[in-house]
């Protein structure tokens, strides 16, 4: 018994170390607005299926840019929607000024080729990603144009909207960690997770990178695309401010949530970032470790009190990455639920890992 618990204490160190390691990160990537000005040309990208019921809000945020609408054009791909999306995108285009045009996925599906086709008819370098569902900051373009310049890949900050109940709460506080991770490592030149959701690149780079992965995964267009920037030596840099912070909607139901995390954990078996590989592995193990802790706590006498030291720290060091987290995003009362989800998000986590490897989903009425 010995042995391991001095294996857990070990994992439990490091996992706070590293943890840690990202708090300081994140808290001074941190930004203030750029003072260089720039006025470029954007290529905007959004994929669509399915999102006749949000994309026009999505439109709405586009049409008030606080940048020159001749300076940028939209680009909406369809891929192949089963609902009314394109007509009420056409419908609404014909009351905007800027440029935008809508194409049709023929032969090939899934959002990677979407993109693909976006950017073989992009008329503009900078190229511009975002979903359907999405709320963009009025100075969103124009945080683009003025940070883009001297970078290869620009990472935005991206959170869920904070709406009632638990499973909110709970995808809230689960994004606010990504987010950490993500501008924590990239602070110190370790870029490990992106979003598309708020996501520009210079599209002379992505030609030199051989443009997006060929894995057959529903998702990973982001992330894939982050590790082949790293791996042809391409500048990856953020801009973590609060005027620029894109918002989305969590998953309504826990089936659509579930459908969603194994969408997003399908694609770990194909990751070849080393620090996104490590901070996947230790997560994984450390919150095994909690599920052993949290049942062992009632029956152990010997090592109680190593366990119940094991178990704060690691508490502990998530509330303070967090914190740092939540008070950027202002969205401090999400960590009211912060003890209950260390409590869930354990079996949570290992539920999905085991399901993903073994499991089909469904997505946008598409099974994998």
């Amino acid at each position: 018994m010995i042995y391991f618990v001095t294996i857990i204490s070990v994992i439990t160190l490091l996992y706070c170390c590293s943890i840690l390691w990202v708090s300081i990160g994140f808290y001074r990537e941190q930004k203030n607005e750029n003072k260089h000005k720039s006025d470029v040309g954007i290529s905007v990208i959004i994929p669509v299926r399915n999102e006749e019921k949000r994309i026009l809000n999505c439109l709405n945020f586009l049409n008030n840019q606080d940048y020159n609408k001749s300076k940028f054009e939209l680009i909406v791909v369809d891929d192949h929607s089963l609902d009314e999306s394109v007509n009420v995108i056409k419908a609404y285009l014909d009351s905007v000024t800027f440029s935008c045009e809508i194409y049709n996925l023929s032969d090939k599906t899934s959002k990677k080729e979407a993109l693909k086709l976006g950017v073989e008819k992009a008329n503009y370098s900078i190229i511009a990603t975002t979903d359907a569902d999405c709320e963009l900051p009025k100075n969103w373009l124009k945080n683009i144009a003025n940070n883009i310049s001297e970078t290869d890949m620009l990472l935005g900050p991206i959170m869920f909207k904070n709406n009632k109940g638990f499973l909110n709460k709970f995808q809230l506080l689960d994004m606010m960690a990504m987010q950490g991770i993500e501008f924590g490592t990239l602070h110190f030149g370790f870029p490990t997770l992106n979003n598309a959701a708020n996501l520009t690149y210079q599209k002379e780079a992505l030609t030199q990178v051989k443009g997006f992965d060929e894995h057959k995964t529903p998702s990973g267009d982001d992330v894939f695309l982050l590790e082949r920037f790293i791996q042809n030596n391409k500048k990856v840099k953020g801009f973590l401010n609060k005027k620029h912070i894109v918002e989305t909607v969590p998953e309504i139901g826990l089936i659509n949530f579930l459908n969603q995390r194994l969408r997003w954990a399908s694609k770990a078996k194909y990751y070849k970032n080393r620090m996104l590989i490590y901070f996947s592995t230790i997560i994984l193990f450390q919150n095994t470790i909690m599920l052993f802790i949290y049942s062992a706590l009632p029956f152990v006498e010997n090592y109680l009190n190593i366990l119940v030291i094991l178990m704060l720290s690691k508490w502990l060091i998530d509330f303070i990455l967090l914190f740092l987290v939540a008070s950027f995003f202002e969205k401090r009362k999400a960590l009211f639920y912060f003890i209950p989800v260390q409590l869930i998000y354990p079996m949570y986590l290992l539920i999905v890992w085991l399901a993903s490897l073994t499991t089909s989903y469904n997505w946008k009425e598409r099974k994998y």
